[in-house]
């Protein structure tokens, strides 16, 4: 066996549901909040375990995220607010990879979610605890891919006996909103600057073009050998014939993955604790007096605790040692507005502003990361963002991290950085245009509303969206985005042509993932959010003692509470009550599709990559 095995207290959780906006009003009248304390489970005596070492046990649960967001006041996931982070996660886990004291790490799943990318973010920071000397062990009664994954890069995998383990592969799925809009009577009128660039298909076709299935294929294919290298390189007991073989089967339950060598041992939530005790050489000690990763649940039982939704969030710059910032530019490239500036899911050149004004400001902070995780979005927007960023570089150095996906906007920001790292199973590049407008008079016909017009000008009427696209009025669009894919090729030949020998090669809207993007001159190395935070701190020479810094602060209750009574949103309300109702995997591919749709309909021009992707 290629494992040995391990635990103090951490727990993500989450915030209660609805009733918590009704006990919110009922704290209005109190003055101090009060925090409830769990009672930790009976140990033994300190004089029996006191010569062992100590183990931290860390629970996982619900879907992760990169970094803290704000408060959701969605109608039906109130219930998500404290999502588990991955900042949190780097933080703790540095702390205890340098700490002395600890011997060794245990991960104990509960209905933990996260992607591809981000399965291949906590492998790296498993990697670095075991490279620390840190023993890793990792529990959970069901496995999917991506947990299953992570948990390969630890040193003893434990799955529940009746538990179940799926591995079904990759499967990514195209939203297409042509026959939404035909139902509605609209038509969504398009030109797009890039062969393959396909951004615009799911408003204009049912079903992809050959060559934007081809780049979706690549992709898939991609995924698919990176997961099964990547299990093969963990577990020295399966070839790569044997995990394909594994993921045809699909699905195991744990007395078939233990026969299979893909777990190494079978325990209940009951026995799991003992098998921890038993089987870390020399037997270990159980601590519970870890700080925690997220902040912890709010007890509705009191209607004093909940005033800790309403206390205003802890500066940025805790503490006085040195520090690098990480500026999250994460969600649809948008431009400024009201409602965009104050949505934490969007991307908007004044929210990217205030982020890196307040980095450049903050003395302690002595190197800029910025974690890059957009489909792209608006083609003006794009570019003032990269001229805030390239002038910030020319004052603190700044780097790129690339999450799930940095596509054509997303990409064109992260030319700005000196040097780009991304993930083995980043989808990146994308480099094209594409514009248009959705014409409305169909729906107006249905309606028996009749629109007249009065006009002067050769060109007023180019994104009238009440006609269609005239020949003339289709080939001055066609200039124009031709125009800007210039700017964004020259962007990206400014920043990468010492890496890129023929622009065209990697245009035209092609898709590159992790490595293929290396070797396209796209990106510079593979490695996650933590190796390119340590090299900035690295070079900047405080890799001993420094500290993260976050960006953007999220927003507590009381935020998104004043937000919403000033009405302010991206999108209808009525529009977005409807989207509460889908699946949250096709909820955020539904609302990026409208959050393009309504940038197209302001800028005309946007630079987006592929819309409506659901991952499986």
């Amino acid at each position: 066996m290629k494992r040995s095995a391990f635990f103090s207290h951490v727990k993500i959780s989450h915030v209660p549901g609805m009733v918590a906006i009704a006990l919110a009003m009922v704290a209005a009248i109190a003055t101090q909040p009060l925090c409830a304390t769990a009672v930790p489970p009976k140990l033994p005596a300190k004089s029996a375990i006191a010569h062992k070492p100590r183990v931290v046990e860390i629970r996982l649960s619900g879907a992760l995220a990169d970094r803290p967001h704000s408060f959701n006041f969605s109608l039906l996931s109130l219930a998500a607010n404290r999502r588990p982070a991955l900042t949190h996660l780097i933080d703790r886990c540095n702390a205890l990879a340098k700490n002395p004291a600890i011997a060794g790490v245990f991960f104990n799943m509960q209905g933990f979610d996260l992607t591809l990318t981000q399965a291949q973010e906590v492998s790296e920071l498993i990697h670095r605890l075991r490279q620390a000397g840190k023993k890793v062990a990792i529990y959970a009664t069901n496995f999917d891919t991506n947990t299953y994954l992570m948990a390969t890069a630890c040193n003893d995998i434990i799955m529940a006996p009746h538990g179940d383990m799926f591995l079904p592969g990759v499967q990514l799925q195209l939203m297409f909103f042509q026959g939404v809009l035909q139902k509605l009577h609209l038509q969504a009128d398009m030109v797009q600057i890039g062969k393959y660039k396909g951004a615009e298909e799911p408003l204009t076709r049912t079903s992809a073009s050959p060559a934007f299935a081809g780049e979706i294929h690549t992709v898939v294919n991609t995924w698919f050998g990176e997961i099964i290298h990547t299990i093969a390189r963990n577990q020295p007991m399966l070839t790569r014939a044997d995990v394909h073989a594994d993921i045809n089967r699909g699905w195991f339950d744990g007395h078939a993955a233990l026969k299979a060598h893909l777990v190494d041992a079978l325990a209940d939530r009951l026995t799991v604790d003992h098998y921890i005790r038993k089987h870390f050489l020399g037997g270990c000690r159980i601590s519970f007096r870890s700080a925690v990763i997220a902040p912890p649940r709010t007890n509705v039982t009191s209607p004093f605790s909940i005033f800790e939704l309403f206390r205003p969030k802890s500066p940025a710059n805790v503490s006085n040692r040195p520090a690098v910032a990480v500026i999250f530019a994460d969600g649809m490239i948008v431009d400024n507005s009201p409602a965009a500036d104050e949505n934490d899911s969007l991307v908007t050149p004044w929210r990217m502003h205030r982020e890196i004004r307040a980095a450049l400001a903050n003395r302690m902070v002595k190197a800029i990361v910025l974690r890059i995780d957009s489909p792209g979005g608006s083609a003006a927007a794009s570019e003032e963002i990269w001229q805030i960023l390239h002038r910030a570089g020319a004052k603190k150095p700044l780097t790129v991290s690339m999450g799930a996906e940095a596509a054509s906007g997303g990409y064109y920001i992260a030319t700005a950085g000196k040097s780009i790292t991304l993930d083995p199973g980043t989808i990146a590049g994308s480099i094209g245009v594409v514009g248009g407008k959705i014409v409305l008079s169909g729906l107006f016909k249905t309606i028996g509303l009749h629109v007249e017009t009065f006009s002067r000008g050769k060109n007023v009427g180019l994104f009238d969206s009440t006609t269609a696209f005239s020949p003339a009025e289709r080939l001055f669009v066609t200039r124009l985005m031709r125009k800007t894919y210039g700017l964004f090729t020259h962007r990206v030949m400014q920043a990468r042509g010492k890496h890129i020998a023929n622009i065209s090669k990697v245009a035209r809207g092609r898709l590159f993932v992790g490595r293929a993007a290396i070797q396209a001159g796209l990106a510079d190395r593979i490695g996650s959010l933590e190796d390119v935070v340590l090299a900035a701190a690295t070079k900047a020479h405080i890799q001993k003692n420094y500290q993260l810094i976050i960006y953007p602060r999220p927003k507590n209750f009381a935020d998104i509470l004043r937000e919403k009574l000033g009405l302010k949103t991206s999108l209808p309300i009525g529009l977005s009550a409807v989207l509460e109702t889908m699946p949250m995997k096709f909820r955020a591919a539904a609302m990026q599709m409208f959050e393009m749709v309504q940038t197209i309909q302001q800028d005309g021009v946007v630079l987006c990559g592929p819309i409506g992707l659901v991952q499986n």
